[in-house]
């Protein structure tokens, strides 16, 4: 059985959502913390959810409000033959159109026989599960047997359960339910055996007591068979399923490291289930080291039992999949949407990025480099934003992308826009043959935010420009610190201000050509070109960015517009 189509209404952070899945068998959900990936497995796992005790609180109902019934449905393709029976679902099959994506609510000539399944609960918090055709039918009860059928399965961050016999554990689907009573009462009477084997040596001061008992009992008159002793009660020494457990030698699993526990249910789930399974992994990169999660991602792609929906937190994890594996979740003001990575027009250009900057697709707010010195730049702004008081890149959800290049923006950043993202381009105005005027308005126009250093230069020019002085002499002295060379640092600015310059850097004035070839030499010869370096830059000459001299400037005023983009988008 497979997922076809997921709408989730009225469920804690999800006001709405719907998703129809392609026919695959893995969906890695990512996106930035709180976007509602989990609660999507989540609702999976309640619509299939084996037993009928399930647990509702008011907590669960959108922003709290029981009047808004929950409603979670899916349409529930690759059904199996039994569930095509008119005894059982038959006459409530509706079909899947697996092309075009859309549920019809009769079975048809070239759909998939499927079955549109309902959980609703209202405001008394009682869960019911029902088989519909339309929105408003009444439909048929999902039963509980038929539920577990799908084999529907949540590993999350506790996964000690499933290395127990306990109900609905994958170690109690594996096990083949006839032999289990039997199984238990003869472990049973070997505990009792096991103890009268020792009674000389465990229970003689019990044994004790008991003839005590014994003698009262005779005295009043109370029939004793036999004689009284200490032994284990049948009934309190019951071997239950919940009580049995996977051991490696007297060691239970369960004190197993999180990731290896994972890892192991995880195989059972592949490997020894008997039928297709559906098999919900939240935060698959928990307590696993990157090589091991690298394995675990390749063992849960061979699987073709399964279908796989995973969330992740982890660059590690985005880097081990393709675009193809990769579903961008984004949330606002209730409504869920989820954005397929491997859009047409973008595959190709997306895959390469993912590897590049994996962190960037975790956020919902990009900002696209255009290189090493304006991505360390910015981060030596946000250091200094944050000694100020302002929030930082990661309370906004910002995340930096080094386009490693003007020529790459193009390429880049309407993808990162067609994909959901927020997004917005820092970049130089010296090179137009790669990053044109003409490219930023028509970046601009699909609502992508561009700053363009202006005059038709570098940042390291910019800045040299438009600084107070003092700030200039520390960008040159934290140059020379860095690189750890000053008369080559001074080799770079003579080259381009002339053999006249004076190298005693003491005797420096304000000069516009002293700048000019300050700013020159910085980016020809790279002074700043880690982000690393431009971090160490930015913080030298962070405290003068505020000088009231400079307001009027193009740095000023474009770091100010930056800021003002974080905080409004």
């Amino acid at each position: 059985m497979r997922i076809r189509h997921l709408s989730v209404s009225n469920f804690r952070g999800i006001r709405e959502m719907g998703w129809a899945l392609p026919d695959k068998a893995f969906f890695c959900l990512i996106g930035r913390g709180d976007c509602t990936k989990s609660t999507i497995l989540e609702a999976l796992r309640r619509i299939f959810f084996p037993q009928w005790n399930l647990v509702f609180d008011d907590a669960d109902f959108y922003q709290c409000k029981p009047e808004n019934t929950i409603r979670l449905e899916a349409v529930l393709g690759c059904i199996p033959e039994e569930f095509r029976d008119l005894e059982t679902y038959g006459h409530c099959l509706c079909g899947w159109d697996q092309a075009n994506f859309r549920r019809h609510d009769d079975p048809g000539e070239g759909l998939e026989d499927a079955l549109r399944i309902r959980l609703a609960v209202g405001a008394d918090l009682e869960p019911t599960w029902r088989v519909i055709k339309a929105d408003e039918d009444e439909g048929v009860r999902f039963k509980t047997n038929d539920r577990a059928k799908a084999a529907v399965s949540l590993i999350g961050a506790a996964s000690d359960r499933h290395l127990t016999w306990s109900r609905g554990s994958l170690l109690n689907q594996l096990t083949e339910t006839e032999n289990i009573s039997s199984s238990l009462a003869e472990a049973a009477r070997a505990a009792k055996a096991a103890m009268e084997a020792h009674r000389g040596e465990s229970l003689t001061k019990f044994d004790q007591v008991a003839k005590t008992v014994e003698t009262t009992a005779r005295t009043l008159g109370v029939n004793v068979a036999s004689s009284y002793k200490a032994q284990l009660d049948s009934d309190a020494i019951n071997v239950r399923v919940a009580g049995l457990a996977i051991h490696d030698g007297d060691m239970p699993l369960r004190q197993l490291g999180l990731g290896s526990k994972r890892m192991l249910t995880t195989g059972l789930q592949k490997n020894s289930l008997r039928v297709p399974h559906i098999t919900l992994f939240d935060e698959v990169e928990i307590g696993l080291e990157p090589h091991r999660i690298a394995r675990l991602l390749h063992h849960l792609k061979e699987d073709n039992k399964g279908q796989y929906l995973l969330t992740t937190h982890s660059p590690v994890v985005l880097r081990e999949l393709t675009v193809d594996d990769l579903y961008i979740v984004h949330s606002s003001a209730g409504k869920t949407e989820i954005v397929a990575a491997n859009k047409p027009a973008i595959a190709d250009s997306i895959q390469g990025k993912i590897r590049l900057g994996a962190e960037a697709f975790l956020a919902p707010k990009i900002i696209v480099c255009e290189g090493a010195t304006e991505a360390g730049f910015l981060r030596g702004l946000d250091n200094y934003w944050v000694s100020k008081g302002k929030n930082s890149f990661a309370y906004q959800g910002v995340a930096l992308f080094d386009a490693n290049g003007a020529s790459k923006i193009m390429e880049i950043a309407p993808g990162l826009k067609d994909l959901g993202y927020n997004v917005s381009v820092l970049a130089d105005s010296d090179s137009p043959d790669q990053f044109s005027d003409v490219h930023a308005d028509e970046l601009r126009a699909k609502g992508v935010t561009v700053t363009v250093w202006g005059g038709g230069v570098s940042i390291e020019r910019r800045v040299f420009a438009d600084l107070p002085w003092q700030a200039v002499m520390a960008s040159f002295d934290v140059a020379c610190l860095m690189h750890l060379d000053r008369e080559k640092i001074l080799d770079q600015i003579q080259s381009q201000y002339g053999q006249a310059l004076d190298r005693n850097s003491a005797t420096w004035t304000d000069v516009p050509i002293l700048r000019d070839a300050l700013g020159k030499a910085a980016g020809v010869s790279e002074w700043y070109k880690r982000q690393s370096w431009a971090q160490q830059w930015v913080g030298a000459i962070a405290h003068h960015l505020d000088d009231i001299t400079i307001q009027d400037t193009d740095l000023s005023r474009k770091i100010c517009s930056i800021r003002e983009w974080i905080d409004r988008a």
